[in-house]
């Protein structure tokens, strides 16, 4: 071993020069990947003051990371055939790249928080517009048509609660109306819409039965079905509702939607 040891000395006094020299290389590339990475870091620094033209630093900073990654990929490479001194400079590089990495990643964050402060800005205009329109209805509120009306916008923006609102009132003023039969159905679309499946089954119920020549008898029927399937409650009723729509409004839109239900009824659990 000693003298295995002893032959090999003048091989390793001249690969210490060579290593040296390699060494010194990789300390030069080390400072020019270090004043890379604080030029990154000046730009991320510029990034974050300058908000609101992210997306087009965003698309700049990606291609000097992209850059900089392959820079790391090569010089990693070196670094492993090299002593466990430059090791450590590479973890301590990788640490950096980390570091960024972060950083950028929380720059995406304050760009995401922005879009839904944007969002919520837009919501909080639309219901500043619903809420103006319901002030305009309650002053316009008197005749029936505009009680119908003011209902039936309400209905067509969800708000259910103030629709099933506006069409009671209309139900209980004006029980003889030209359009009571709506007013009863579309309050009880208004009850659907909240989940009250009893009260919005009662409602179809009556334009049925108050109403049997009502155009809105196809759509009563289908409504007062589902009302019934919701609740989970006499389901031989409401195949029988869903069936009398196709034998007696075969070519209604109701009729398909009918047998749409029918085959889930009839589909084994």
């Amino acid at each position: 071993m000693r003298r295995w040891i002893l032959a090999g000395l003048p091989l390793l006094a001249a690969g210490c020069v060579a290593t040296q020299r390699d060494i010194l290389q990789l300390e030069s590339q080390a400072e020019e990947l270090k004043a890379q990475m604080g030029e990154l870091k000046t730009q991320v620094g510029e990034l974050k003051n300058t908000v609101s033209s992210m997306q087009g630093n965003q698309a700049d900073l990606s291609v000097q990371m992209k850059q900089l990654h392959e820079s790391l990929s090569t010089f990693t490479e070196t670094i492993r055939e090299s002593q466990g001194e430059m090791r450590r400079l590479s973890s301590k590089l990788d640490d950096m790249s980390a570091a960024v990495t972060s950083k950028v990643a929380a720059i995406g964050s304050t760009l995401t928080s922005q879009q839904i402060k944007g969002l919520e800005e837009q919501k909080r205009s639309l219901e500043e517009q619903k809420a103006a329109l319901a002030r305009q209805e309650a002053a316009l509120a008197g005749s029936p048509s505009e009680l119908f009306q003011a209902a039936e916008v309400r209905l067509g923006l969800k708000n259910y609660a103030l629709a099933a609102k506006g069409f009671a009132e209309y139900v209980s003023k004006f029980p003889k109306g030209a359009l009571i039969d709506v007013a009863t159905f579309k309050l009880g679309q208004a009850y659907y819409g909240q989940k009250k499946w009893e009260a919005a089954g009662r409602q179809f119920a009556l334009v049925l039965e108050n109403h049997p020549k009502s155009s809105l008898t196809p759509s009563a029927r289908l409504m007062y079905a589902l009302s019934l399937i919701a609740m989970k409650k006499n389901l031989p009723e409401a195949r029988q509702y869903l069936e009398s729509i196709s034998s007696d409004f075969p070519a209604s839109p109701e009729a398909k939607a009918a047998a749409q239900h029918l085959k889930k009824l009839q589909a084994p659990n």
